[in-house]
């Protein structure tokens, strides 16, 4: 008759624990959990767990074996650590973060008398909460603002005080060059002490660390532009957005524009760069060309949106047909002024 070498190793432990004056009840009786905090998601990127163990026999210290891992087989492992106590319960504190928005399991591991191991059950999946988000100003279809100075907010995950606290380093960038910085807040918002101009695209990005050099550099979905109150002066085309596009949050591509003080006859298509005609996306299908003076193409105040859905392209021709992925130009004129051009890339579907 064969014999499993586990049921061998268990039949060995149990007659030595007899031998030792331990009960066959407390043999039956081995017991080794690892709690951790409830629910599909964890509050904090360095949980707390609480280890207890019962019938492992009176032998002591216990050699304890902690693991965390983003697969279930314990391949991925995060965290491997071997704990030696005399106590059969204690707190195990995570001081290293757990991987931004992954799943993780957990399990623990304790040998006991004659060197048998005794696991606890698997726990997972957790998911573990962002290290870092943006929160405002961070719509994937941009965003506007009446005042120079906007506030930007965002958070990050709980730490433990023996990881934390968490630093940040603020960029502001305008086509790509920095235009404002800060570093070192500990604070989650920030106000520039500076006016930014206004008209011009910004994005931000924020970059959150630790002292134990761990950190994470989140940008911002889409860009934002600083309007000013009043009737626009200057009749202009801003860049359109996204671009290049599709985007992972926006299917089409939307255009902007200011119409000056005397108002104008506007006209706006999209080029191939043979200058042949693709798209007119002004006038749009309410057939309007003369425009009062304000500014267009912005989503409704409180909507989810910054784009006017009149005036956005789809990387469609007139004909209704796809175009070929590639460069195109939109080409705006407003009254007897020379044309303005703006360059789209269209990724393809």
């Amino acid at each position: 008759m064969r014999v499993s070498s586990r049921r061998l190793r268990r039949a060995l432990g149990a007659l030595l624990l007899l031998a030792a004056g331990v009960a066959p009840a407390a043999v039956r009786a081995q017991i080794v959990v690892l709690d951790g905090p409830t629910g599909v998601d964890l509050p904090s990127a360095t949980p707390t767990l609480q280890f207890r163990a019962s019938g492992l026999g009176p032998a002591r210290p216990l050699e304890v074996r902690i693991q965390i891992s983003t697969t279930p087989d314990f391949v991925g492992l995060v965290l491997d650590s071997i704990i030696t106590s005399t106590d059969t319960a204690f707190t195990v504190q995570v001081t290293r973060l757990l991987p931004s928005e992954g799943a993780v399991y957990w399990r623990a591991r304790a040998r006991a008398l004659a060197g048998l191991v005794y696991e606890s059950a698997i726990t997972g999946p957790r998911t573990v909460p962002p290290w870092l988000q943006l929160v405002t100003p961070n719509s994937p279809t941009g965003n506007s603002f009446d005042l120079r100075r906007p506030q930007f907010v965002w958070r990050s995950a709980r730490v433990t005080a023996a990881t934390g606290p968490w630093r940040y380093d603020v960029e502001l960038t305008s086509a790509g060059r920095p235009e404002v910085g800060v570093s070192g807040l500990s604070d989650t918002t920030f106000r520039p002490t500076i006016d930014l101009q206004a008209n011009t695209s910004y994005r931000w990005s924020v970059r959150a660390y630790l002292r134990n050099g761990e950190s994470i550099r989140v940008g911002s979905a889409g860009s934002f532009v600083i309007t000013d109150p009043p009737l626009p002066t200057t009749t202009l085309l801003y860049q359109n957005f996204p671009n290049p596009f599709p985007s992972e949050s926006a299917f089409a591509t939307c255009f902007w524009f200011d119409v000056g003080e005397a108002g104008a006859t506007v006209s706006l298509d999209v080029l191939d760069l043979r200058g042949n005609l693709v798209k007119t996306i002004v006038p749009a299908s309410d057939g309007v060309r003369d425009f009062a003076p304000g500014r267009y193409g912005r989503g409704l105040a409180g909507s989810a949106s910054n784009c006017d859905n009149r005036f956005v392209w789809d990387a469609t021709a007139s004909d209704g047909r796809t175009v070929a992925p590639g460069v195109y130009l939109a080409r705006f004129r407003a009254g007897a002024a020379a044309p303005t051009f703006r360059r789209i890339v269209f990724l393809g579907r």
